[in-house]
């Protein structure tokens, strides 16, 4: 049974308890993520995620690994544009260990100077990583171009810059600003007791800080821009993110935008697949996905080529995009994305760490839990004419932003 709780500071809880023997997943959802963050703040919500991991006034870093290591837990923990979320999976007879231990990270983070300053250096690497990386390097040039001068643009792992600047002072006034009980969920799914679990929340989070962060509240909307960003770099292959305006994570439109990318890219069966990897060999890999959030979305077809097959892959991906415009999807297509997003539905209610998950996204982001059936039911009574409408509201291929990488041109050999 699903059901929504409130702490006496108003915090919400979400609990789901489900048939798993003994099995208990717990996530804590703070609205604070890249999103709501400053020019200079860029990169905090992350670090404040790293942070919290890192010692509190009475455990140490190696303190909170023994802790969650000697009652089997898996703790992590992930920062997003629109959120961060701390989790653990454990056994349900070690619920109040696993959730003083949470709620000792979230509550009494040390924030110490030493450990902030080794945890630059880390997250230092960690950027210099992603921009190592061709992929990732070509999303996060897309994303940056398509939302420039909104928040929405800003990398969640921040810049050199910006992470260098971070202070102990900094860190907990933005703390301060964000982990408040009107701007946070927890989240449980798995086998319990209501009222233990929620004697238990009442009893460790009862020094959580009352109130909202109003950064969260009324932030202005991102304006999708086409553009086009072509970066040369010493790489063997051609590397693409392309865009079209997307939805909103509450939005409508989101089902049947679902369902289209789910017949453009999400699977060997889908257009983009079939007809670019498989009939014309132009490249190895090529997908789409959707991105949803409250201010903005982006509908994204990734692929790589080797350099001699980027344009001939452009001009395919257009022939599809440009059909799709025209002729629209047809019901046999529809009906395979349909039938792939409900069965992975149905398979995410397996485990109580998917449930938790979803629940606590849609607590934080709709402001209520949206139910497996109610998901379900939304996705089965979209209809092609609701696909279609989607594709022309969004799917324009002049209106389309692209990002590429692509090797430095080779230099012809001169005779002597």
């Amino acid at each position: 049974m699903l059901e929504v709780r409130y702490l006496s500071n108003k915090m919400p809880v979400v609990l789901e308890q489900t048939p798993s023997d003994n099995i208990i997943s717990i996530g804590i959802f703070v609205k604070a993520g890249s999103n709501y963050e400053t020019l200079s703040t860029r990169g905090m919500s992350h670090f404040v995620e790293h942070m919290l991991f890192k010692g509190t006034t009475s455990k140490s870093a190696k303190d909170i690994a023994i802790i969650s290591d000697r009652i089997g837990g898996m703790l992590n923990a992930y920062t997003g544009k629109d959120m961060t979320c701390f989790y653990i999976k454990t056994t349900s007879d070690n619920l109040s260990i696993a959730l003083e231990l949470m709620a000792d990270m979230v509550l009494n983070s040390e924030m110490d100077p030493f450990q902030i300053e080794n945890e630059k250096k880390v997250i230092i690497e960690e950027i210099a990583m992603y921009e190592d990386s061709h992929e990732d390097y070509v999303h996060e040039k897309l994303e940056e171009k398509v939302w420039e001068g909104n928040s929405l643009a800003f990398p969640i792992l921040g810049l050199y810059e910006t992470v260098s600047s971070f202070n102990e002072a900094s860190l907990k006034d933005f703390i301060n600003e964000f982990y408040l009980s009107q701007n946070t969920v927890i989240s449980v799914s798995g086998s319990f007791e209501t009222h233990s679990i929620l004697y238990l929340l009442e009893h460790f989070f009862a020094n959580y800080k009352t109130g909202v962060s109003l950064k969260t509240q009324n932030q202005e909307m991102a304006t999708f821009k086409p553009i086009t960003s072509v970066k040369r770099r010493k790489a063997e292959q051609a590397y693409l993110s392309m865009a079209f305006e997307g939805a909103l994570y509450d939005s409508e439109d989101r089902y049947p935008y679902a369902l289209l990318s789910g017949a453009l890219g999400q699977s060997m069966s889908s257009r983009l697949f079939q007809v670019i990897r498989e009939e014309k060999a132009l490249v190895y890999n090529i997908g789409s996905t959707n991105e949803f959030y409250q201010t903005g979305g982006i509908f994204n077809i990734y692929a790589g080529s080797s350099p001699e097959k980027y344009e001939e892959m452009i001009d395919s991906i257009g022939e599809i995009i440009m059909d799709v415009y025209t002729k629209g999807l047809s019901i046999e297509e529809i009906q395979r994305s349909k039938d792939q997003i409900l069965c992975s539905m149905l398979l995410g209610m397996e485990t109580t760490d998917s449930i938790m998950m979803s629940n606590g996204r849609n607590m934080l982001l709709r402001g209520r839990p949206l139910t497996r059936k109610e998901a379900i039911e939304r996705v089965e009574k979209t209809t092609k004419e609701d696909v279609d409408r989607i594709v022309k509201k969004y799917l324009d291929w002049d209106k389309k932003a692209v990002s590429a990488i692509r090797p430095y041109a080779k230099k012809k050999k001169t005779k002597v």
